[in-house]
């Protein structure tokens, strides 16, 4: 993916970890990721992104949301 379409806050796949994740930063060969709603980051190369489908998109919400949920007590 080209660094230059990543934006902080988009959300993008992980093909490495079959993740959905937030672009926390972008440098020219890594991109710092964080799950949406929070989360630790993780790092994956710039070449294992790609923008996620709306499926895959409203998946991690409904994660996301059922994540805090479950925190609640």
């Amino acid at each position: 993916m080209d660094v230059d379409k990543l934006e902080v806050g988009s959300m993008v796949l992980d093909k490495r970890r079959d993740r959905v994740g937030e672009v926390m930063e972008v440098t020219t060969s890594w991109v710092y990721l964080r799950a949406f709603g929070g989360g630790r980051e993780w790092v994956t190369a710039l070449e294992d992104v790609e923008p996620v489908t709306v499926m895959a998109r409203l998946r991690a919400r409904v994660a996301a949301v059922n994540a805090e949920r479950q925190r609640r007590p």
